[in-house]
């Protein structure tokens, strides 16, 4: 009898699943991925739409711009001074414009012209920036005594303060706007290098064609054009035409403006003392205490003031009382006269 042969098993099929998924494994990749970038999607559209939360308000510190506000000059000498901005509307420049230009000002020592000695002492008082605002250009007008003027061309107001100046026998004289080593803006009227000689010269006199019954000029801002020499003669050979005299501001040590109205026999002199580079009352009280003094030092002063509503106070209180204290003010051309050794007024 024939031994059976052993029928093989069949091969157990693999499951159903797997069978399709090794057949079309591209088209499950394709799938999973489909599904993957869905809910990838999904979450992305949930966390957009939770509300952001706003990060912690910014605190501003309220200290001071660096050197716009600590440099105040010593006792014994007068100092360089920050140059002030040119107001664009139709107030005068703020205290931060102030301390804007402070800071790019050096802080050096300026000359102080002697005057004879005698038992009375003088100061002259120049309120700058005046033509920008109205109501507080006719308030420093008011103010009490021989208080300067000076007007700056092509402004709103300027033409009717100076006339209203003129009304109450107040000296004017031109804020004739000098380019500065911060470039600040200057407003109409600039004389600045940029200019030739004819179109400098022209400049300046439409400047003194703008402002009426004026007797000198002094410079506004300048830090930069007071040390070309150049641009210095040009302007004293205007202000010798027209019979006018000029204070040097003192916007810079490097100024050349006084050695040139010398040398063409021109009246000068120089500020001593700004006022109002900081307008707290202290502080204008502090430098207006140190234009008294450099009077009683050397006999007399010249300080600059600004039609800001502190300083305005503050002198609305201080000049009735300069009585007091032995010292007199005078006009700019009365300060000029004296300091060249005429008598006293």
């Amino acid at each position: 009898m024939t031994p059976r042969r052993p029928v093989p098993r069949a091969a157990r099929k693999p499951p159903l699943l797997l069978a399709a998924f090794t057949r079309n494994y591209r088209l499950f990749g394709i799938l999973l991925t489909g599904v993957v970038g869905v809910l990838v999607l999904a979450a992305q559209n949930s966390s957009e739409s939770q509300p952001a939360v706003s990060p912690p308000p910014t605190r501003f510190s309220m200290e001071q711009p660096v050197a716009a506000a600590t440099a105040t000059p010593p006792l014994t000498m007068p100092t360089a001074a920050p140059e002030a901005t040119t107001p664009t509307t139709s107030t005068t420049p703020s205290a931060e414009a102030i301390a804007s230009a402070a800071a790019a000002q050096p802080a050096e020592e300026s000359p102080i012209t002697p005057t004879p000695s005698g038992s009375k002492h003088y100061i002259a008082l120049i309120i700058d920036d005046i033509g920008y605002s109205g109501p507080l250009g006719e308030r420093a007008i008011a103010l009490p005594g021989a208080v300067t003027y000076a007007v700056l061309p092509h402004t709103p107001f300027g033409t009717e303060l100076a006339e209203l100046a003129h009304s109450h026998s107040k000296e004017v004289m031109l804020h004739a706007p000098m380019s500065n080593l911060a470039h600040q803006p200057l407003g109409p009227g600039a004389l600045t290098d940029a200019l030739n000689q004819e179109d400098f010269i022209a400049t300046l006199k439409g400047n003194i064609d703008a402002v009426p019954h004026l007797q000198g000029i002094n410079n506004h801002m300048g830090s930069e054009l007071t040390g070309m020499q150049t641009q210095m003669q040009w302007v004293m050979e205007v202000l010798k035409e027209r019979g006018l005299y000029f204070v040097d501001s003192f916007t810079t040590a490097q100024s050349v403006a006084g050695d040139a109205a010398r040398q063409q026999a021109i009246p000068t002199t120089t500020r001593n003392v700004f006022l109002d580079n900081e307008t707290t009352a202290e502080d204008i009280d502090r430098e207006f205490q140190r234009l008294l003094q450099t009077a009683r030092e050397k006999g007399s002063a010249v300080g600059i003031g600004h039609p800001y509503e502190e300083t305005l106070d503050y002198l609305e209180k201080a000049l009735p009382a300069l009585a007091q204290e032995n010292i007199e003010l005078i006009s700019v051309s009365a300060m000029i006269r004296l300091q060249q050794g005429e008598a006293a007024p």
